[in-house]
């Protein structure tokens, strides 16, 4: 009797439990965090319409697909803006299977649709339909599907994944939790998706990767070792070696493809480069990285955030011409040509004073005049033995003159230098316009963006914004220039050219370094200037348009920005141009100081004019009196005197 009463009961509980399922499922979605819900169903009307009243009253939003009566527009169903969107889906209809399959080839499994498979059958029948289901469905990583199986009292909730289903990884399975009327839902896995699947068991994706030139066979090793590798631009480097850390952290590897470019056509028979391997979903992932063009994102996605900066220079050496053919080196502090004029002006003033010392019939004037004007120079005086009140006041006079001027030299010198070094505006190129005007020819670095950006016109690669001096430097400096010299050079030899003053050289400061830090010295350090082409500018990673691996890389390249590796990595490639120390003096340009010159001059002649002027004015002014106040004969005489006197001086 107890059996009979019992077994109703029983049949009673599981029916209701079975009816129970658009509350599961509420509960799920809710779980979730799903505002927006997609029932493909293949249940009679008043069925539907009542689970659609029960989302509707919890603040659900539902659309349905009847899958039995034809094809659906799954496009159409599952699209929402900016929101993700659930999608209930009957696992006994007889059309399950062809909707399971073209979600999959539409790639419909991804994170913004959680995916919520019903099955009536459960234990053994529960395994056989998840993998007779989903097993060749591309599922991967990013996957959101669970499948609630019908237990008798519960529904057991299980997640289905694939680490990379094209990639020919198997199918994975976790019981995610289960769900009754009393207890609700109880989720068993915690957290964020990915740290439960941190384990990618040896996952093989297909990266590629750009290496420019090189000359040697190619190993992965090159991507991510520490020093400088001929082609491997710094992004590369940088990028490589991040993917490096996560590849080792989640069990997987990389199979990588080289190209020569990064960004390439999308015509299908066109030269492989980065973009176009990801367009044609060839490639994974890009070990190494690129700038943001709204064009490029219909051919890939970037994962964010940036990982380094890309930035390019005109290298150049400061020219040592001033104006005509004066060279600026005649002006630089304690250089030679300073002591050669200064011993110069030394030898002037002494052989002002030999002659003196001559007239005044000194025993030795060559001697007297040498010493006398060494001896200012040192700060000192000398003495010859010889003293008269006349002789002691021409030689005073004399050594006046060489103080005063070796002063007045000295002020001028070192206040024309500290002045221009203030207020001139420094001899170098500061803007396209002077790049344009400049004798310089251009010599650019074999790189695949510089080649694209000569190859197409109007295409403000550089400054990524429309800006025509692009296309004027272009047209004046490389397609209708007359050249001497190759338009792309290596990096050894470029900088060797624009070492010599010949050019000037395009390259990236990272791969400059490499030469300059090993082979300039000091004083070419300081003569070395560079023109900003490419500002700095975000670079990021690259993957498939609609990647499955997106949100992991990017929740992964987060972890490792938030940890510090990835200043770390920065700062371990380096590639700093090393600074010129100052201790070698900038040329004061002759040219630019020639106003300062010039004035000096116009000086030194108006005081040879008014010396002029007041010798004949006393002339003059002598004559007249002495006609004022002398007889004639007198005054004949006086003149005589006064004249044998003056040719005596």
């Amino acid at each position: 009797m107890w059996r009979l009463l019992l077994f109703p009961m029983a049949m009673g509980s599981a029916a209701s439990l079975a009816t129970d399922w658009p509350n599961m499922a509420l509960d799920y979605f809710q779980h979730k965090n799903v505002k927006y819900v997609t029932h493909l169903s293949c249940k009679d009307a008043a069925e539907i319409k009542a689970v659609l009243r029960l989302w509707m009253n919890e603040g659900i939003r539902a659309t349905v697909g009847l899958i039995d009566q034809g094809p659906i527009n799954m496009m159409r169903l599952l699209y929402q803006f900016e929101a993700s969107v659930g999608v209930l889906v009957d696992g006994d209809c007889l059309n399950t299977r062809d909707i399971l399959n073209n979600a999959s080839e539409l790639m419909m499994f991804d994170d913004t649709h959680p995916w919520l498979v019903m099955n009536d059958d459960c234990n053994t029948g529960r395994l056989y339909f998840v993998e007779d289901t989903f097993q060749d469905l591309k599922l991967s990583v990013d996957a959101d599907v669970v499948v609630a199986s019908y237990c008798g009292d519960t529904y057991q909730l299980t997640d289905v994944f694939n680490f990379g289903r094209v990639q020919g990884n198997a199918l994975e399975t976790r019981e995610l939790g289960a769900w009754t009327s009393e207890r609700g839902l109880e989720i068993l896995l915690q957290g964020f998706k990915y740290y439960n699947r941190w384990d990618f068991h040896n996952l093989t994706l297909r990266a590629v990767s750009v290496i420019r030139n090189s000359s040697k066979e190619f190993h992965e090793g090159m991507l991510y070792e520490a020093g400088f590798t001929v082609g491997v631009a710094a992004m590369t480097k940088i990028s490589s070696q991040l993917l490096n850390m996560l590849k080792e952290m989640h069990n997987f590897r990389f199979n990588y493809t080289i190209v020569g470019r990064w960004i390439g056509t999308p015509e299908r028979n066109s030269t492989k480069a980065m973009s176009n391997l990801l367009l044609w979903r060839e490639q994974d992932i890009s070990s190494t990285c690129t700038r943001l063009f709204s064009n490029w994102l219909d051919w890939m996605d970037p994962f964010f955030p940036s990982v380094t900066e890309l930035e390019t220079k005109f290298y150049y050496t400061i020219s040592d011409k001033g104006v005509g053919d004066y060279e600026n080196q005649f002006l630089t502090p304690m250089s030679p040509g300073v002591w050669w004029c200064a011993a110069a002006a030394g030898a002037a003033c002494a052989l002002v004073l030999v002659a003196a010392a001559a007239v005044e019939r000194r025993p030795e004037p060559g001697s007297y005049g040498v010493f006398s004007v060494l001896a200012a120079g040192f700060q000192q005086d000398y003495e010859d033995g010889h003293q008269t009140e006349k002789d002691s006041s021409s030689r005073k006079l004399a050594l006046l003159v060489v103080g005063l001027t070796s002063m007045l030299l000295y002020n001028y010198y070192t206040s024309s230098v500290v002045s221009w070094l203030l207020s001139a505006a420094a001899p170098s190129l500061n803007s396209l316009d002077g790049l344009i005007r400049s004798d310089f020819e251009l010599v650019f670095e074999d790189i695949g963006y510089t080649r694209q950006w000569l190859d197409n016109p109007g295409f403000f690669y550089y400054m990524g914004y429309k800006n025509e001096k692009e296309d004027e430097l272009r047209s004046k400096k490389v397609t209708n220039a007359k050249r001497t010299l190759p338009l792309f050079e290596s990096i050894e030899d470029g900088i060797e050219l624009m070492r010599t003053g010949k050019c000037a050289y395009h390259t990236e400061p990272y791969t400059a370094s490499q030469v300059i830090s090993r082979t300039f010295a000091d004083r070419e350090l300081c003569s070395l200037a560079g023109l900003q082409i490419m500002p700095p500018s975000q670079v990021y990673v690259m993957g498939q348009k609609n990647s499955p691996y997106r949100q992991f890389f990017v929740w992964s390249m987060m972890r490792l920005l938030e940890r510090g590796h990835t200043r770390a990595t920065r700062a371990r490639v380096g590639g700093q141009i090393p600074p010129c120390s100052g201790h070698t003096p900038r040329a004061l340009s002759l040219g630019q100081a020639a106003p300062a010159f010039l004035l000096l001059a116009e000086f030194i002649v108006l005081s040879a004019l008014i010396l002029t002027g007041e010798i004949l004015w006393h002339r003059y002014t002598f004559r007249k009196t002495c006609k004022q106040v002398l007889p004639p004969k007198k005054q004949e005489d006086l003149v005589k005197i006064k004249n044998t006197y003056w040719r005596s001086q």
